[in-house]
């Protein structure tokens, strides 16, 4: 595939996730760059750590994670037509929570910035719960 050997302008990037303080393991990360151009993601380990292959220069960052016991259940069987505004309500009322603030999940949003560049040190990326 072409721009994903290792000898593209990518720079590997390394860091851990704290919500809270608090490594966050199983947590989406996002490296947006060249304006929107590239973009790389990973997912934490158990101890929040992180790594994946970035564009060189400012990358916008997003970190999300969904709370596995709040996702819903889906019905094979059940009717896949658009539901009432009641039942859309009720929907969007039991949607999936994250656990973190909202905001990280938007890299124009989060306020995480992160100046990529060869040899660079490890990142910690701290995030909020609320």
């Amino acid at each position: 595939m072409a721009g994903c050997s290792p000898s593209d302008d990518r720079i590997s990037v390394s860091g851990t996730v704290l919500a809270d303080g608090t490594p966050l393991g199983g947590a989406s990360v996002a490296f947006v760059g060249n304006e929107g151009g590239t973009f790389a993601s990973a997912t934490t380990a158990e101890d929040g750590t992180f790594t994946l292959r970035a564009a060189p220069g400012r990358n916008k960052v997003s970190v999300n994670k969904i709370d596995p016991s709040t996702i819903p259940v889906e019905d094979p069987d059940a009717d896949q037509t658009m539901g009432t505004e009641e039942e859309v309500a009720a929907m969007m009322k039991n949607a999936p929570k994250t656990l973190v603030a909202a905001r990280f999940a938007d890299p124009d949003q989060s306020g995480i910035v992160i100046e990529v560049v060869p040899g660079m040190d490890s990142v910690d990326l701290n995030v909020t719960s609320k």
